[in-house]
């Protein structure tokens, strides 16, 4: 009997420490593999969308998504060619290259081989150059046509038709002007939103006033924009690039909520709506023309400005800037409305990294869902290495751990 009961005491006592073992083996595991997710991706596609392998596996899922758009064969073509249709006539060029450019995912097999072997026979311009001179040609007569009056100046476009083309010849409406247009299609949609600096002090003087109508975070961001590019010897300014993409989405409504409460808290740090009510007072009390205020203005906005703050926002206006350079603003516009944090912006450079327009057409098909088009690569290090096979091994002691406990539960219960 008594060595019945020093037995099952021994069975408890141990049952009890490997209770804790399993325990503290949980939580060691939980806090390794959080270290794990962050050395994984602290230096990954999401902080680096120049990584070669992040932007090819994006690229696969683009043209993936694309494929999924993809109408029964024997209405692709026609699909297709209503949605370019459909973006032209919303003057959305940056759209309309995103769907020529996915003529080999929405066209049915035979077109698509088509437009493939038509771009191999090109001999001049990047692979998407040759891609879009070769989907044009297989878009319908109107619809060409309707592209081809959007995107070129008329008086270009009717001395080719009428002459053949710039250099004379044989040339159809339909080959050379098209083979031109492909080649120089337009890139970018620019238009000023900064002003000038006497734009600026109107503004400001009504702001001052209180008066309707003027918004003080479009306010700051052009004043922002207008002392980068002031600062800039070249006379351009990354800043100044985003500015318009932002103010006027702002202006449109097409900012998620919390993207904007974010933008404005950056504005505030970076140039402190009170503060710079007060260095406007002051500025606007001495008795001057306006067009010495207007030389006067930027240094005014300057000396309300944290630097520290305003590095910080200028990171993330390098990133609009980027998308509209590798779309249009347009099409950054587009991007931009899908955005929740800064996080999403980078996600939307990568893809807009992979796929060009492409990501442009994409938004306007999934919507914020083209965020988990970026696929994140993983940068392996020794480090990371290592702590991958300590998570194993954690693993494989909570494994040994469970069927030791289930073997002393069963022999409790046997002296039980």
């Amino acid at each position: 009997m008594a060595s019945r009961w020093k037995n099952w005491t021994s069975v408890k006592t141990s049952s009890w420490r490997q209770a804790l073992l399993f325990n503290a083996l949980l939580l060691l595991m939980a806090v390794l593999a959080a270290n794990t997710i962050i050395a994984a991706y602290t230096t990954s596609a999401i902080t680096n969308p120049n990584s070669i392998e992040a932007r090819a596996e994006t690229r696969s899922e683009i043209d993936r998504a694309f494929t999924q758009l993809r109408a029964p064969d024997t209405a692709a073509r026609r699909d297709w060619a209503l949605r370019i249709d459909q973006a032209v006539s919303n003057r959305d060029f940056a759209a309309a290259r995103g769907y020529l450019l996915a003529a080999p995912q929405m066209l049915n097999e035979a077109d698509a081989n088509a437009v493939r072997a038509a771009a191999a026979a090109e001999e001049s311009g990047t692979q998407d150059q040759r891609i879009l001179r070769a989907a044009l040609l297989f878009l319908p007569d109107p619809v060409r046509a309707n592209f081809q009056r959007a995107i070129s100046p008329p008086d270009r476009l009717t001395d080719q038709i009428e002459t053949g083309g710039e250099e004379g010849g044989n040339v159809t409406p339909a080959s050379r002007p098209l083979a031109d247009l492909g080649a120089a299609l337009p890139k970018n949609n620019p238009f000023s939103i900064l002003g000038d600096e006497e734009d600026l002090v109107r503004r400001s003087q009504s702001w001052l006033r209180r008066e309707g109508g003027i918004d003080d975070i479009q306010l700051r961001l052009r004043a922002l924009g207008l002392l980068a590019r002031a600062e800039d010897e070249t006379g351009t300014s990354v800043f100044g690039d985003g500015v318009p993409v932002l103010v006027t989405a702002k202006r449109a409504g097409r900012l998620k909520p919390r993207f904007e409460t974010y933008l404005g808290s950056r504005i505030e740090d970076a140039l402190p709506r009170e503060l710079l009510r007060e260095r406007l007072s002051a500025a606007f009390e001495p008795v001057m023309t306006s067009n010495q205020r207007a030389g006067q203005i930027l240094s005014y906005y300057q000396a309300a400005v944290n630097a520290e703050a305003l590095e910080r926002l200028s990171r993330d206006m390098t990133t609009v800037a980027l998308l509209a350079e590798l779309t249009s603003t347009q099409g950054a516009i587009a991007l931009v409305e899908q955005t929740r944090s800064p996080e999403d912006m980078r996600r939307e450079l990568l893809v807009t990294r992979a796929g060009g327009d492409r990501a442009v057409a994409l938004s306007k098909e999934l919507g914020p869902s083209i965020l988990n088009l970026a696929q994140i690569g993983v940068k392996w290090t020794t480090r990371l290495i290592l702590q991958i096979m300590a998570l194993a091994a954690i693993g494989l002691a909570i494994l040994m751990c469970m069927l030791s406990v289930l073997t002393k539960a069963s022999t409790l219960k046997r002296y039980g």
